[in-house]
């Protein structure tokens, strides 16, 4: 199925993050789609489902954040389906990346996934948000941190800046209420130790919604009482 998409795959790639992609590259985004498509049909993965909005709604809107990662060590909080942390994986395979989520179904899913494309340095972790970041596995070990379609911003950063090291960046990946969310987080800014670095915006062409993506680097270390318990960044954010 996908594979009949692989020069636009190509090509939207090429256009919109400046990567060219190799033959391997293609070969496993096909996959990817093609297993998306199959699951998706027994579980709820996600409600886009024909292929070229696939592409550029899930895969090249993931693909756009590479150009912001830094280091190596990435992680992708509540990835879901694996957006964005596998197109990323795809592009970048030099990226030792974590995909964590609280539901233990997407994570099987996403673990044929990995094993069907052959995929390395790249692991499922089974967490909600807030006792992965009381985890000293992970607590202050990543250089860049990205969560996509989870929450808004004031919550994310409560998920976020604990398991980033200090100068990593946070990369939010936003619609139409990017500079709304960003207002609302200052408290949470100021009380985690992040510090706004910088707002993107940019376009996917016709029929895609507006993007934005802010920027947020570490400052300083995230006190020890942040994430809180379970369900309270949800029910009572930094605001």
């Amino acid at each position: 199925m996908f594979h009949d998409y692989a020069a636009v795959i190509r090509d939207l790639t090429t256009k919109f993050t400046g990567f060219v992609l190799t033959d391997l590259q293609v070969n496993q985004f096909c996959l990817y789609g093609d297993l998306l498509h199959e699951w998706n049909q027994r579980m709820n993965l996600t409600r886009i489902t024909e292929p070229h909005e696939v592409i550029l709604k899930h895969f090249i809107d993931s693909m756009v954040l590479a150009n912001f990662i830094s280091g190596l060590s990435f992680a992708d909080l509540g990835t879901g389906a694996g957006f964005p942390g596998i197109p990323l994986k795809i592009l970048r395979p030099d990226l030792n990346i974590v995909l964590m989520d609280s539901l233990k179904k997407r994570l099987g899913f996403l673990d044929v996934v990995i094993d069907e494309l052959e995929l390395t340095k790249v692991k499922t972790v089974h967490a909600r948000a807030e006792d992965f970041g009381k985890n000293p596995l992970y607590r202050g070990y990543f250089n860049t941190v990205s969560s996509r379609a989870v929450a808004r911003l004031p919550i994310l950063l409560e998920y976020a800046l604990p398991v980033l090291k200090v100068n990593g960046l946070f990369i939010a990946p936003k619609g139409s209420q990017a500079e709304e969310e960003l207002a609302e987080s200052q408290k949470a800014l100021m009380l985690l130790g992040g510090e706004v670095e910088e707002i993107k915006h940019y376009n996917l062409g016709e029929g895609a919604e507006y993007r934005a993506i802010i920027l947020i680097r570490k400052i300083k270390e995230t006190p020890s009482q942040y994430p809180r318990q379970s369900g309270k960044p949800l029910k009572n954010p930094l605001i």
